[in-house]
Parts: structure tokens; C-alpha cells; sequence
């Protein structure tokens, strides 16, 4: 009953703060913040992306904690093998995750240079940088990574009904492969400026693909839980 109450709790919040950061998301497409340029973000609207940022690594830390012992619920993750040690102290295997740790940890030096630097890179900057592809790609990978990173703990302790299970465990396979291709769209747009014009049609149209591929992967259907006994 107590691991029902805390399970619904985490979900709840989850979900919670994953809306917000929706509408932080929605609040970037209207037309008084509409990107100047492709993926070409500054003032209000960059700020806006450097909120998410901050937001989203307080979701994934939210999810990390509320699995700790009381005792080690202060404990700041700042590598690899400090988000592993949370794991392992929280009775939780820490390998099936590891695969998301680059992208997590990479996300936390993000959130502080944020919080404690204005996002500028250097003491004598008086300006701050064009939130430019780069961010934005890595932006939509750490999302990618922190509701991967809530599916793998909710399918290691296991928490809800066996429905719930099955959606939690298909969701974290999904977001693995949405990650993987997301690597392979970014793979494409890299090589792009390397490639005679002719030739960049062909490639943007291969990006296109990707991107459908991924938001096919992540589309959910009630057939996909449905066991064939036949």
C-alpha cells in the first residue's frame, strides 16, 4: 500500500512538471516568440529555452530523490558515477540506466552554468549567446533522456498496476530508439554543410524521415498491449 501511494505520488508529479515544461514549450511557438531564424533563438525566447532547461533537470532530480533514503535526499548529481551511487543507494540497478547518463549529465552542467552563471560562458561576457541548433538539439535529447530515465525507474521498482507496467516498459524501449535516431538526425544535419548543393534536397528530405520515424515510435496504441493468443 505504501510503495502504491508513493508510485502514484511520483507519477503525479511527474506529469505535473512535464505539463509545465509543455507550456513552457507552447508559450515559444506563439507569434510574438517565433524563432528570428532556423533554430536561431536570442533575447526573451532563448531565455525562455534556459527556463526549460532549468526546469526539466529539477524533474529528473524530483524523480532521483524521491527513490533516496532520507538521509541522502540532498545529494547533488554531478557525474556519472554520483548518479550511479543515487541509484545504487536507492536499491535501484544502476546498468540498464547507463546508457542515459551522458545526456543527463551533460543536461545538470547545462542547468548550472543556468543558474549560476546566466548561461554566459565567460566572466567578461556582456552579452549572452544565440540559443542556436546545437542547443536546440540537445534541448529536445535531454528531454528525451529524463522521461526515458522516469519509465526505467518506474519499470525497475515496478510501482503500478500490470497495465501500467506494460505502457511504462514499452514508453522506455521507445524513448531509447527515439533517442538513437534523434543521434542519427543530428548525424545528418552535421554533414550537411560538407555536401555540394545538389545533394542537400536529398539529405534534408533523409532528415524528414527521421524525424517521422521518431514521432512514430513514440505514438502509443492500445493494440501494441493487446496479446495475441492465437
Amino acid at each position: 500500500m505504501i510503495m502504491s501511494i508513493r508510485s502514484d505520488l511520483l507519477k503525479a508529479r511527474f506529469h505535473l512538471n512535464m505539463g509545465r515544461i509543455n507550456g513552457l514549450v507552447t508559450l515559444i511557438f506563439t507569434d510574438p516568440l517565433r524563432p528570428k531564424g532556423l533554430f536561431q533563438s536570442d533575447g526573451v525566447r532563448a531565455d525562455i529555452l534556459r527556463a526549460i532547461v532549468v526546469f526539466l533537470h529539477a524533474t529528473f532530480e524530483d524523480i532521483l530523490r524521491s527513490h533516496l533514503p532520507k538521509q541522502n535526499r540532498k545529494l547533488t548529481i554531478s557525474s556519472g558515477a554520483m548518479l550511479a551511487k543515487a541509484l545504487t543507494l536507492s536499491g535501484i540497478d544502476a546498468k540498464p540506466s547507463k546508457r542515459l547518463f551522458p545526456p543527463l549529465i551533460q543536461m545538470a552542467k547545462r542547468r548550472h552554468r543556468i543558474m549560476h552563471n546566466a548561461d554566459l560562458k565567460n566572466r567578461t561576457d556582456t552579452g549572452s549567446e544565440i540559443w542556436g541548433v546545437v542547443d536546440e538539439w540537445q534541448l529536445i535529447m535531454w528531454l528525451l533522456a529524463v522521461m526515458a530515465f522516469y519509465y526505467q525507474l518506474r519499470t525497475a521498482v515496478n510501482g503500478g498496476s500490470v497495465a501500467e507496467s506494460m505502457v511504462e516498459s514499452t514508453m522506455n524501449e521507445r524513448l531509447r530508439k527515439a533517442m538513437l535516431s534523434w543521434v542519427d538526425f543530428g548525424s545528418h544535419l552535421l554533414a550537411l554543410p560538407e555536401l555540394p548543393p545538389e545533394l542537400h534536397r536529398e539529405a534534408l528530405e533523409k532528415a524528414v524521415v527521421i524525424l517521422r520515424t521518431i514521432a512514430v515510435t513514440l505514438k502509443l496504441d492500445v493494440n501494441d498491449f493487446i496479446v495475441n493468443e492465437g
